[in-house]
């Protein structure tokens, strides 16, 4: 396998693997992005830094794997494995049994037989429980790369409680029946931030969708989305340069939230299988915000414009129609070598020394969902990193291929293997 990814390289190195590519300006515009933001040896190193061979797990930043209190966590290992599933598809193969049962076991034994969802020991049940998004994403954390590694949970997942029983579901917030869930989505709307309500939407989208409801919540979504704009908002301020959130009381929100928002509730209307409303706007607006070159001092303030050009253009191929599809590519087109100039410029100020991207721009993310995964140094983190590597992934789908050009070959796979196969004991401080 790793000789077949080598040679699939060797094949596509330079011209040729970006030759998919017809327009020869936004080639040579994709070709400098990856040449210069993207160093794959060094990720690699990076990655296998992480690991701790005692544990089966990833760290979400080398001040969490030197740090007494800090363990490996689930969504870091997650991301790691996610990224090399992408050019490994057979990762039992590729990691051999010893690694493979190690990382089975990191997320098994997390698992409460009671409620079927997957918990931490570095953090106590009441801080994974104080944040529906902790619980909820460690659960698909586990399902999904059980399911990669070719084994299961050991209990029923809370997941497939809900489907099965149709009654208590996830959150006590809401009950799977039309009534509640909209009541929930309006109130989630009028009482809460735009980045905020998305998070939580898209959080419980899965749940939403086995339980029946996610036509529900679209529904309402509908109701809601700003025809003027694509985006769910109340109003623009030309003069501040501001869109109006949803709210009771309207605050302002810079396209950081918007995009937060706008990138996660397309890709619910994905997993609900059903058209982006008003996406010519989306998409107008989306470009807006990328060529503004504004940094931000988060990661995902540059990521997330991208993101939704990404899961707009695929909801569109779809569930819109060719021409929808035609008129996506033409105002992408019209800008995208200024987007990508654009997306470079802003990146390379999350990048450090090792080849890694931090979250915020200022170092490591000290918490994610209210729990604590590193100290918030000047390092790059598992989050702000695979943002960043995904940045690829959406300008491939925004430009119009079907797959992603490769950051990855062969020979890193065989690099991040060996480095696996000998990782050291990790010694805390």
């Amino acid at each position: 396998m790793e000789e077949r990814l080598a040679n699939e390289a060797k094949n596509k190195d330079g011209e040729g693997r970006f030759g998919v590519i017809l327009d020869l300006r936004v080639r040579a515009a994709v070709k400098g992005f990856y040449e210069k933001y993207y160093d794959p040896e060094k990720q690699i190193r990076w990655w296998a830094g992480l690991y701790d061979p005692d544990l089966g797990g990833f760290y979400y930043a080398n001040s969490a794997r030197d740090t007494k209190g800090y363990l490996p966590d689930m969504e870091s290992t997650y991301q790691i494995l996610w990224r090399l599933h992408d050019f490994i598809p057979d990762l039992p193969a590729f990691l051999g049994e010893e690694l493979t049962q190690k990382i089975v076991r990191f997320y098994q034994i997390k698992q409460d037989k009671d409620d079927g969802y997957f918990y931490h020991p570095q953090w106590t049940r009441e801080q994974s429980r104080a944040n529906v998004m902790r619980y909820t994403r460690d659960q698909d954390w586990a399902i999904f790369v059980l399911g990669w590694l070719g084994a299961k949970p050991l209990y029923p997942t809370a997941m497939e409680r809900a489907a099965e029983q149709g009654g208590e579901t996830t959150s006590p917030a809401w009950q799977p029946n039309v009534a509640s869930v909209t009541e929930y989505v309006e109130r989630l709307l009028a009482e809460t931030s735009c980045e905020h309500w998305a998070n939580q939407i898209e959080t419980q989208a899965m749940t939403f969708k086995a339980t029946g409801m996610i036509g529900t919540v679209l529904d309402v979504l509908d109701r809601h989305v700003n025809p003027a704009y694509g985006l769910w908002v109340s109003g623009y301020d030309a003069e501040k340069d501001l869109y109006y959130n949803l709210k009771e009381t309207p605050e302002t929100e810079t396209p950081y939230g918007l995009y937060t928002n706008a990138y996660k509730i397309a890709k619910t209307y994905n997993i609900g299988g059903r058209r982006v409303p008003y996406a010519t706007k989306t998409v107008k607006n989306g470009i807006k915000a990328i060529c503004s070159r504004d940094p931000g001092i988060r990661v995902t303030y540059i990521f997330n414009p991208w993101a939704t050009l990404g899961n707009v253009r695929e909801n569109l191929v779809n569930y819109g129609t060719p021409d929808e599809v035609a008129a996506y590519d033409a105002m992408i087109g019209e800008r995208i070598v200024e987007m990508i100039d654009a997306l470079g410029c802003s990146l390379g100020k999350y990048r450090w020394a090792d080849g890694s991207y931090s979250y915020l721009q200022r170092g490591s993310k000290e918490t994610i969902y209210s729990t604590p995964v590193s100290l918030g140094l000047e390092e790059g983190d598992v989050n702000g990193n695979n943002l960043a590597l995904l940045c690829a992934t959406h300008i491939c789908t925004a430009i119009g291929l079907s797959e992603m050009i490769p950051i990855f070959d062969g020979t890193h796979a065989e690099l991040m293997l060996d480095l696996l196969k000998n990782a050291p004991p990790i010694k805390k401080k």
